[in-house]
């Protein structure tokens, strides 16, 4: 038993796959009406491979090719072969009609198929039993191992095909061809369907070339970079890791500082950031991530850059929280206050009491003072007055909680 071809498996982009799914579906309906079995497609490896990127300047209209590193995947499609026994079916021969659409051949068949069947001429002999006799339908089968093209009666065609239909033959035939033209053309130009690859590049050299940069100029976040008209330090990072000689460089591309840094960054993301009980968004996309050894250079790129300034403000508040802890609470619960305090932030949030504030100060002391009202303040030194209702903490820096408070400035 041997198939129309043995080019069933291809390298595709990873973000492809869902539409390539949604391909086969929708021959595996076809298939069923033809009492097939279904197409089942098998992902056999997932790697980094190199793919070459087109862009087109709009100015003067000329391609530009840049060779990017994407995750790709190797699929192959199976499928019910044909039964064909050492032959293979080119075309279906129907005597009734004009010469022109006489021959009708399988899709991959076309440029194989001999003069004088190409111009739509058939003998309407069989070559099989060689009886003479009118006959409607034909077929071409060609014996794989001389490639001797036969024209083969409906009838004698179980001989070649089993003890199916000659017509239905030639569908399942037709459909595991479509399967096969359809993988060689992913294989050759892509999968239209999906949308673009996203380039990626090793989490690692990417946040060594991170460290390097705001290391030598200092972090400029997308929104300043808009402002002053500088550029965004993700931006230079992102074109860093888009050229081929510094990814041919590999980590010796950087000084061993900046490597031991971008190290200690992903332990960071990977160790320490997702223990801690509460996450903001951006918080939540580092983690998601440094999990993966490869980032994607239109989305991950932004977030590990920034991802240094974040690690380097838990050190601060990790050598500030120490400190702070050696501080304690400005008082016991239940202890009156008042003391001299600087306001630091404040936050607003609808509830169903209204809108309420949540002031944190801190005393001469530099401990923490939190207060939840109503009221919103606009002075930043004030003398408050009020009783302590609670101890807390945030992310190990003590937080005394305080109630029935009244300001004046200081």
């Amino acid at each position: 038993m041997t198939t129309q071809t043995d080019k069933t498996t291809c390298w595709i982009p990873k973000c492809h796959l869902p539409a390539l799914r949604e391909k086969v579906e929708r021959l595996d309906r076809k298939a069923k009406k033809l009492g097939m079995a279904p197409f089942e497609i098998r992902v056999l490896e997932e790697a980094v491979r190199p793919w070459t990127r087109e862009t087109v300047d709009l100015e003067d209209r000329l391609s530009h090719f840049r060779r990017e590193q994407i995750v790709a995947v190797k699929v192959s499609i199976s499928g019910e072969p044909p039964k064909l026994d050492g032959y293979r079916l080119l075309a279906r021969i129907d005597m009734a009609a004009a010469q022109a659409a006489r021959v009708t051949p399988l899709e991959w068949a076309y440029g194989r198929l001999p003069e004088p069947y190409r111009s739509g001429d058939a003998t309407g002999d069989c070559n099989h039993c060689n009886k003479r006799r009118d006959r409607r339908y034909l077929f071409l089968m060609e014996e794989m191992a001389t490639g001797t093209v036969l024209e083969v009666g409906k009838t004698c065609l179980k001989d070649y095909v089993g003890h199916q239909g000659a017509e239905s033959m030639m569908a399942r035939a037709q459909l595991l061809v479509s399967v096969i033209n359809m993988m060689e053309e992913i294989d050759e130009v892509g999968l239209s369907a999906g949308r673009p690859p996203e380039a990626v590049v090793e989490l690692r050299w990417l946040m060594a070339a991170a460290v390097r940069q705001i290391r030598q100029r200092g972090f400029v976040s997308r929104a300043r970079a808009e402002e002053t008209g500088d550029l965004a330090t993700a931006e230079i990072v992102g074109e860093m890791a888009r050229s081929a000689p510094m990814l041919n460089k590999g980590m010796k591309a950087f000084a061993s500082e900046d490597v031991a840094r971008a190290d200690a960054v992903i332990e960071w993301a990977r160790q320490v950031l997702p223990k801690q009980a509460e996450h903001s968004e951006f918080e939540t996309m580092i983690v998601h991530h440094a999990r993966f050894d490869m980032v994607g250079l239109k989305r991950g790129v932004g977030v590990m850059t920034a991802a240094v300034t974040a690690y380097d403000r838990y050190e601060e508040s990790a050598v500030a929280g120490e400190s702070m802890k050696a501080l304690g609470y400005a008082g016991a619960p239940g202890d009156q206050l008042e003391m001299e305090v600087v306001r630091k932030r404040s936050f607003s949030s609808d509830t169903r009491w209204g809108l309420m504030w949540k002031h944190i100060f801190c005393d001469l002391e530099g401990r923490y003072i939190v207060w939840k009202t109503g009221k919103a303040l606009e002075e930043n030194k004030v003398v408050l007055k009020g009783r302590v209702k609670e101890h807390g903490e945030y992310r190990g820096i003590p937080q005394t909680v305080v109630t029935r408070c009244s300001v004046r400035p200081a």
